[in-house]
């Protein structure tokens, strides 16, 4: 049992291991199917309410664990046979190994089964001589003398797990299977699985078999009565402990876990387990050595690229580049017609029913009509269907189309996203600005060897940002946000310079930014060639994270409006450091109501006292008292460029009001004007 107890990451180096216990979290897992318009509102959830959805499906359509899976129906029976299914990299080999540890621990199933046996198809596949199942059974054991007859004379106590059902490269029909009921009697290894599966071979032994959905259909030829169990992914309560148990760091994990919900599309697909895995292996890498996380993540198509290549890696996948594309052409006809669940005729039309890269990428349900029955395919998410529909614009199309058509291509749907009703296309959109960025057309190219069409994008989503900055310079709020960050996942400055002078005024109020939409507006004002940006970000729900994440772009700022946020102290000592750093060039600063103390007064005022522009500061609704009044009084006379300060709705006192008020008329007497509001 050795081999489960230890796991290897997928990117461990020679004698690098991890105890399984130390890694497994439980998985969602439910013993029902779900309807099609429960199926339609999972692949198009994000963020926080996808999680929400699939853990209301775990309870709505019959809830399981990995302790229950044989647990007896209505009848009082246990099913002889049970079905694990779910997409690549949900978790399928991993909960198998846990089931054989916690089977050999004695914590699973120990008075149901004398004997566990797991028969991988990936290895059996390369199997050439014939074998019987005795003589399988024998090598499980390692042991020459193992009481083979012994175990084989009471069926009822074993259990096979055959894992990977759909990596069988030859699985025989069951009408062409001469069948064996002779545990003894060596056979091809296709027809010993077939056997099993049919129960000819050791008709009373338990079956566990785990299978993409792709291949659920050819299985269900061949078993009797199975139960159908899926497994849906991590709950958000089961992320955040691998989280933990992955890092082994609080900190560490608390900065993985931010990164993962400040992006939607990420946090949306952090639901699958190798996504997870591949977010935290570079993390982990990256914090070694810097506090932040660095460039291999930093934008949202990346991390899908990351994954991507991951998992056609981890399954040695070999494809050809038309393959790719005949997928990236389904996913983008999909985008066009609004349409998320494929039948058989569309793959056929794209020629994928035979793809091997259909049962990698792509989720296949059965559904019930009448009598009958039909099955539909989808992506695993909405999110990858728009990756893929973004890569089939860059990707080089064989025959080398004109560039007239590729151009007319790429333009109808940039100006077809900004028409009313097209919010659909938005993700796809970005993706495609994420795509053109040189590294990671570079990494297509070298990692996936793909030709990417390098030569028109790039012009065309310059044009086309450009035509758009200039025909709405007043946009705001998200749809100015999202036109950002298009910009942003370019990772290219060319970009923000020609288009970011249109947008003096940004307002973004009243919206909940995430840490990345922060970096993503600090990308853009960092990179652009004006230097009196008006920012408006009034109850955003700002913390000293968020302004760290702004830091790039205050120094093109001159009016900052932070109001109605929660800074606290420790958020405007982070804007402090900023200011001494890159040189306070604000002519308007607003900290209202951010739940500022006596404890950030004396900095703050230091700071903003060499100001030479500064002219307008509102600290009001605040909780500073008479001890802040010296550090106030200070500013008012150093910084003689500002004529306007609120302190109004603090806690001064009437001794500290009358105070300051005797500074403002000071000030007066002198020749400057000034205004305290109080």
């Amino acid at each position: 049992m050795e081999e489960y107890q230890l796991m290897e990451d997928r990117n461990s180096l020679f004698g690098e291991s991890t105890p399984l216990n130390a890694r497994y979290i439980e998985l969602l897992i439910v013993r029902k199917h779900r309807p099609q318009k429960q199926r339609e509102h999972e692949l198009t959830a994000t963020g926080r309410l996808h999680l929400e959805i699939l853990e209301n499906c775990s309870h709505d359509y019959s809830s399981t664990n990995i302790k229950s899976l044989f647990k007896p129906d209505e009848s009082g029976r246990p099913p002889r046979t049970v079905v694990l299914q779910g997409p690549a990299g949900i978790g399928k080999t991993m909960t198998v190994h846990k089931i054989m540890l916690g089977w050999a621990a004695g914590e699973l199933y120990a008075n149901m089964f004398d004997y566990v046996f797991c028969i991988r198809c990936r290895e059996l596949s390369f199997a050439k001589e014939d074998k019987s199942l005795a003589g399988l059974i024998a090598e499980q054991c390692q042991d020459v003398y193992a009481p083979v007859q012994e175990i084989l004379a009471d069926p009822e106590k074993l259990l096979f797990i055959i894992d990977g059902f759909d990596e069988l490269r030859c699985f025989l029909e069951p009408a062409e299977v001469d069948f064996c009921d002779n545990p003894y009697a060596k056979v091809s290894v296709e027809v010993i699985l077939a056997s099993l599966l049919a129960k000819k071979l050791l008709p009373k032994s338990f079956l566990l078999v785990t299978t993409r959905p792709g291949a659920a259909e050819k299985l269900q030829e061949c078993l009797r009565f199975p139960r159908f169990t899926e497994i849906l992914g991590f709950s958000e309560k089961g992320r955040r402990e691998y989280l933990s148990k992955f890092f082994e760091d609080e900190r560490k994990a608390n900065t993985a876990l931010r990164f993962i919900e400040n992006t939607v599309a990420v946090s949306t697909i952090c639901f699958i387990p190798m996504v997870c895995w591949i977010i935290c292996s570079i993390i982990k890498v990256e914090l070694e050595t810097e506090e932040e996380i660095a460039d291999t993540l930093d934008t949202t198509t990346k991390v899908f690229v990351q994954f991507s290549h991951r998992l056609l890696q981890h399954n040695s996948m070999t494809f050809t580049p038309s393959e790719l594309k005949k997928l990236c052409a389904l996913a983008r006809d999909g985008i066009w017609e609004q349409k998320i669940l494929f039948e058989e005729q569309d793959l056929k039309e794209h020629d994928l029913d035979a793809s091997a890269l259909k049962d990698l990428f792509l989720d296949k349900k059965a559904f019930q009509k009448g009598i009958g029955r039909y099955h539909l395919y989808s992506f695993m998410h909405l999110c990858f269907q728009e990756f893929f529909a973004a890569m089939w614009y860059i990707l080089q199309r064989e025959p080398v189309p004109d560039l007239e058509n590729s151009t007319a291509d790429l333009r109808k749907l940039l100006v077809e996203n900004e028409k009313p009703g097209n919010e659909h296309m938005m993700l796809t959109v970005c993706f495609i600005f994420g795509l053109s960025s040189e590294n990671v057309r570079g990494f297509l190219e070298e990692a996936l060897q793909l030709d990417t069409s390098s030569d028109f994008v790039k012009p065309v989503l310059l044009q086309r940002a450009e035509e758009v900055a200039l025909g709405d310079p007043l946009r705001k709020g998200r749809r100015l946000l999202k036109f950002l960050h298009c910009l942003f996942e370019t990772q290219d400055a060319e970009f923000p310079r020609r288009v970011m002078h249109c947008f003096q005024k940004i307002d973004l109020s009243f919206k909940t930014l995430s840490v990345l939409d922060c970096r993503v507006l600090a990308f853009c004002l960092q990179h652009s060639a004006v230097e009196d940006y008006a920012i408006e970000l009034t109850f955003c729900r700002l913390k000293s994270h968020h302004i760290r994440a702004l830091a790039p772009g205050i120094k093109n700022c001159t009016t900052l409006d932070l109001g109605s946020n929660k800074l606290g102290n420790a958020g405007v000592k982070v804007l402090c450091t900023i200011l001494k750093e890159v040189g306070c060039n604000l002519t308007t600063l607003n900290l209202r109501e951010n739940y500022l103390t006596d404890a950030c007064a004396q900095e703050l005022c230091i700071v903003l006292s060499t100001s030479h522009k500064l002219e307008s500061l509102n600290l009001q609704d605040n909780s500073f008292t008479k001890a802040s009044v010296p550090f106030i009084r200070h500013l008012m006379e150093t910084c003689t460029s500002m004529n306007l300060i609120y302190l109004d709705k603090n806690g001064f006192g009437d001794q500290g009001t009358k105070c300051l008020k005797r500074q403002e008329k000071k000030i007066s007497q002198s020749g400057r004007r000034f205004l305290l509001w109080m």
